[in-house]
C-alpha cells in the first residue's frame, strides 16, 4: 500500500486530511464508484462503516485494504485485507499508523505467497535455462534489486560457471554464459569456498585489509556503477555449496536509487537460496537420471544389434525418422484435434522408436541371422544327400539329369530372390524324385527344403515369419517388465504397436483406427520406410525413396497408414532423409 494509494474515508469520520497521504472523503459508495471510474485500475483504501460494510461487495472485493469502524471494539483482522477498528480511539494520526502497519501486513502476506510460488515453480521447472532464469527473477523481485547472476560449481568444485544474468537497466544480452577462473578473492569464489554470506553496502568502500576485493572493470566497461551489493551461497540441506546468487543494487521504492540490501532481504534471500539449491540439486539428478536412461536404451539397443547385424542401424534410424516426422506434424496446423498430443509425447515417441525391436532379444539367433533360404548347414545336408543318391541313379536317365542340374544350381536356388519359371519347373521336377538307396528311401527334396525353396521373398518360411513377428509380442511383455516412470507408461504399448495398421490388419493386437495414437501411426510409417530404403540387407537390394514412397502411398490408398502423417512426411522427404542420414552417421 504505497503513499499514494487512493483512501477513501467517510464523511463523518471529519478526517479531512494526512501528513503523508490525501484521503478522498465521500458520503456514499456511489462517490466512491464514481471516483473510481474516472481512476480504473488505480488501487485504493477504502473506510466503511459498520452498517455500510458487506464483504461481498464489490468496492471491498477490490480494494487493497478496507478498514471497517465500529466502536467499543478492539483492533481485529477480519480476512485478508479487512480490518475492524475501534472508531473511539479512531483520528488522523492513529490511521496513519494504521494504514502503515496493514501496509507491511500485506507486503509480508504478499512475500508469503511469492515464496510459496516460487517453491511451487521451481520444483516443477525441468529446463535448466529456464530454472536458472526463475531463480534470478525470483530473487530480484524478492528484494527490489537491479541486476543479478548466478553463479554454479562444477562437481569437483575447483571451476565456478557464468550461467544467468539480469539487469534492468542494461539487458541481458551484454552477458555471455562461460566459466570464470576460481578466485577466492572475488566476492562469488570467497562466498562459495566459506559458504558464508556477504553483503556490501557500497562496492567501492571495502575495507582494504577485507579477504575479498571489488573488480570495477565491468563497470567502466558498461558505463554501470555497482553500489549495493549481495551474494548468497546456493547451499543444499546438507551444506553442499552447489553455487551462489550475486544481486546487486537494490532500488529504493520511491526514488529508485541504490541502497543497501537489509537483514531481512539477507534472511529471506537465504532461504530462497537453499531452495534453489535444492532445485537445481534434484534438476542435476534428473537429468543424470535421465542421460543413465537414454545410454542404458542405446545400449540395448546396440545389444539386440549384435544379435541381428543384419539389420544394424534399423533401430537408430528409425528413431530419427519418427522425431523428424513428430516434429514437422507438431508443427502442422491439419494435426490439431486430429490426434492427443500432450507434454510427453515427444519423449515417448523417442524411447518408444528406440526399443520398438527390443523383443529381438527373446527370437531365435539362427532366425535373426538368417541370410538366405536354408540355414547353412541345412544347405550343406542337402548337397550330400544328393550326392549319395546320385551314386544309386541309373546313369543316362532323366531324375539323374534332373538331380544333377538341381544340385549345380542349389546355391542360386538359395538367394532369397524370386525364381524364374524355369527353376521352378526344375524344382517341382526335383521334389517328385525318389530314390532307392539299397532299400531305403531317399527324397532328392524333403517338404520341409521344399517349403523353404517356395519363400516367394525374403528368407523365412510362413511359420519362420510367424516366429519372426513374436518379437513385437516379446518387446511388450519385456518393456511393460519394467517400473517406467509415469512420463513414460506409454512406451511398451507404443513401442509393440509399430506393426499395427489402420484396418486391423496389422499385428499382434490387430489394433484398427481409433486404437492408434499418432506415435504409432508415424512410427509404422518410419519403420516401413527405413525397411524398404536400408542398403544392409543381404536378402534384398535396398529400393530408391521415391519406390519406397510409392509403397507407402499405396498402403494409405489401402487404409492402413495414416494419410495426413504420411502427407507431411511425403511433402518434406528429402530434408527428412538428409536430417536422418547427418545424425545416424
Amino acid at each position: 500500500m504505497a503513499n499514494n494509494d487512493l483512501v477513501f474515508i467517510p464523511s463523518f469520520l471529519k478526517i479531512e486530511r494526512f501528513d503523508k497521504r490525501t484521503p478522498v472523503v465521500y458520503d456514499t459508495f456511489a462517490e466512491v464508484e464514481a471516483k473510481l471510474a474516472e481512476l480504473p485500475g488505480v488501487p485504493y483504501v477504502l473506510i466503511a462503516a459498520v452498517r455500510d460494510y458487506q464483504p461481498e461487495l464489490r468496492l471491498v472485493k477490490n480494494s487493497k485494504a478496507t478498514l471497517v469502524v465500529s466502536f467499543d471494539c478492539n483492533f481485529k483482522q477480519l480476512d485478508q485485507h479487512v480490518f475492524l477498528v475501534d472508531g473511539e480511539k479512531f483520528d488522523r494520526f492513529s490511521l496513519e499508523y494504521i494504514l502503515d502497519f496493514i501496509n507491511i501486513t500485506i507486503d509480508l502476506y504478499n512475500k508469503i505467497l511469492e515464496n510459496a510460488q516460487i517453491g511451487i515453480s521451481l520444483s516443477v521447472e525441468k529446463d535448466p535455462n529456464a530454472l536458472y532464469g526463475q531463480i534470478l527473477t525470483f530473487l530480484r523481485k524478492a528484494t527490489n534489486a537491479e541486476a543479478g547472476t548466478l553463479y554454479l560449481m562444477n562437481e569437483e568444485h575447483d571451476k565456478i560457471f557464468f550461467v544467468s544474468s539480469q539487469n534492468s537497466r542494461l539487458g541481458s544480452k551484454v552477458f555471455e554464459k562461460r566459466e570464470i577462473p576460481f578466485n577466492k578473492r572475488s566476492f562469488v569464489g570467497y562466498v562459495c569456498d566459506k559458504g558464508e554470506t556477504l553483503n556490501i553496502p557500497d562496492a567501492y568502500k571495502i575495507p582494504e585489509d577485507a579477504p575479498y576485493t571489488f573488480n570495477s572493470d565491468l563497470d567502466k566497461k558498461l558505463n554501470y556503477r555497482t553500489v549495493s551489493i549481495i551474494t548468497v551461497p546456493m547451499q543444499t540441506a546438507s551444506g553442499e555449496v552447489l553455487g551462489a546468487v550475486q544481486l546487486i543494487n537494490k532500488l529504493d521504492s520511491n526514488s529508485q536509487e541504490p541502497v543497501p540490501f537489509s537483514d531481512f532481504d539477507t534472511i529471506m534471500l537465504k532461504s530462497l537460496s537453499t531452495l534453489a539449491a535444492v532445485s537445481v540439486d534434484n534438476n542435476n539428478l534428473l537429468l543424470e537420471t535421465e542421460k543413465l536412461l537414454n545410454n542404458m536404451i542405446i545400449s540395448s539397443v546396440k545389444a539386440i544389434e549384435q544379435r541381428d547385424p543384419i539389420t544394424k542401424g534399423h533401430s537408430i534410424r528409425v528413431a530419427a525418422y519418427t522425431m523428424a516426422i513428430l516434429k514437422r506434424a507438431l508443427q502442422n496446423p491439419k494435426i490439431h484435434g486430429l490426434y492427443n498430443v500432450n507434454k510427453n509425447t515427444v519423449k515417448v515417441a523417442e524411447t518408444a522408436a528406440l526399443l520398438h525391436d527390443f523383443g529381438k532379444v527373446g527370437v531365435r539367433e539362427k532366425l535373426l541371422m538368417k541370410q538366405h533360404r536354408f540355414y547353412p548347414e541345412e544347405l550343406e545336408t542337402m548337397k550330400w544327400r544328393i550326392k549319395y543318391a546320385l551314386v544309386f541313379m541309373e546313369d543316362g536317365s532323366e531324375d539323374k539329369a534332373v538331380a544333377e542340374e538341381f544340385l549345380s544350381k542349389l546355391d542360386s536356388l538359395d538367394m532369397p530372390r524370386p525364381h524364374d519359371e524355369n527353376e521352378t519347373h526344375l524344382i517341382e521336377k526335383a521334389a517328385r524324385i525318389l530314390v532307392n538307396a539299397n532299400g531305403e528311401k531317399i527324397e532328392i527334396v524333403t517338404a520341409e527344403e521344399l517349403s523353404y525353396l517356395s519363400i516367394p521373398r525374403g528368407t523365412l518360411t510362413s511359420q519362420e515369419r510367424s516366429d519372426m513377428e513374436k518379437h513385437v509380442l516379446y518387446s511388450y511383455e519385456l518393456l511393460n517388465s519394467i517400473d517406467w516412470p509415469l512420463s513414460l507408461k506409454a512406451v511398451p504399448n507404443v513401442a509393440a504397436s509399430h506393426h499395427e495398421k489402420l484396418d486391423g490388419s496389422g499385428y499382434p493386437f490387430h489394433k484398427k483406427a481409433d486404437e492408434l495414437g499418432i506415435i504409432e501411426r508415424i512410427l509404422a510409417i518410419a519403420d516401413i520406410y527405413d525397411a524398404l530404403t536400408a542398403k544392409d540387407r543381404p536378402y534384398k537390394k535396398a529400393i530408391s525413396p521415391e519406390i519406397a514412397s510409392g509403397i507407402l502411398k499405396k498402403e494409405v490408398d489401402d487404409g492402413k497408414l495414416d494419410p495426413v502423417l504420411f502427407e507431411i512426411f511425403a511433402a518434406d522427404r528429402e530434408a527428412i532423409d538428409s536430417e536422418v542420414a547427418e545424425k545416424t552417421r
